[in-house]
């Protein structure tokens, strides 16, 4: 009886075990099934290490498209006409400015270095033939006498609002004919002829004379004279205009004149629309 006792203890202390190891088994996929389930995070882990690298390389392949684009509009007329705006050096040493008032101040203010100025207050075309002036490293000078000893390369000229007034057609004859005669002295210089800059509402509006619509009757027609070979039309009234096309009210101190440090703009302008022209 003892040893029955004996072997069932055994028995059950044997089935015990075999429980136990049975739960250890059991518990060991469990946990494994546990650690498959972190199988997919690290996929996961794996799948936004692939995504970032994808956004890098899309990212340089779309960026050199972004700089194919930009440099395209660069090429536009507009974009390049902003670049020389901006970086333009064209030398102004073989230059000379014809004008009125306007253009003496032009030549004080306008920082235009290395430019001749034929300019005197009231020069109109009816007069210039007459007119003596001081031309700085020159002396003074008649036109005539300009021309024929010193050769040029650009030559740029601003009249008309002293003309305003006189016939339409005898200020467009005597102009036709200055142009004529400035070529004839300088065949191989391009001449640039400079629109009349505006006057202001204020002044426009009260002169029955000089106002912007005589102005514009005039620029208009001397714009005709250019061939765009040998002679040009330069308007730089839209660097001094308002919204209305007169000259900006805050920009003078008589209606007619700008004030001293707009001539530089002025002649920044200038030599930027001289480079566009000689590069094209």
């Amino acid at each position: 009886m003892k040893k029955t006792n004996l072997m069932t203890l055994l028995s059950f202390v044997l089935l015990i075990v075999m429980v136990i190891l049975v739960m250890i088994l059991w518990k060991t996929p469990s946990e494994n099934t546990d650690d498959d389930t972190r199988v997919p995070a690290s996929q996961q882990t794996t799948f936004v290490s692939d995504t970032q690298t994808d956004v890098p390389d899309t990212s340089k392949k779309e960026k050199p498209k972004e700089s194919t684009r930009n440099s395209a509009d660069e090429t536009k007329p507009e974009e390049r006409e902003m670049a020389a705006v901006k970086q333009a050096s064209v030398s102004m040493k073989d230059a000379l400015f014809i004008g009125d008032s306007r253009t003496v101040g032009l030549s004080e203010y306008g920082e235009i270095n290395g430019a001749d100025f034929f300019a005197d207050v009231g020069m109109n075309v009816f007069n210039i033939h007459k007119k003596t002036v001081a031309v700085p490293t020159v002396g003074k000078v008649t036109l005539t006498q300009l021309l024929t000893n010193k050769k040029y390369g650009k030559i740029y000229i601003m009249l008309g609002i002293n003309e305003i007034g006189y016939p339409f057609d005898n200020i467009i004859s005597k102009y036709n004919e200055l142009i004529d005669f400035v070529h004839g002295k300088q065949p191989s210089a391009d001449i640039f002829i400079q629109a009349n800059l505006h006057v202001t509402k204020a002044r426009s509006d009260k002169d029955k004379v000089i106002n912007n619509n005589a102005i514009n009757k005039l620029n208009k027609k001397l714009s005709t004279f250019a061939d765009g070979k040998n002679v040009f039309y330069l308007d730089c009234n839209q660097i001094f205009d308002d919204a209305n096309g007169s000259l900006s009210a805050d920009k003078t101190g008589d209606g007619t004149h700008p004030y001293g440090k707009y001539y530089m703009e002025w002649g920044q302008w200038l030599v930027n629309q001289t480079a566009l022209i000689e590069e094209g």
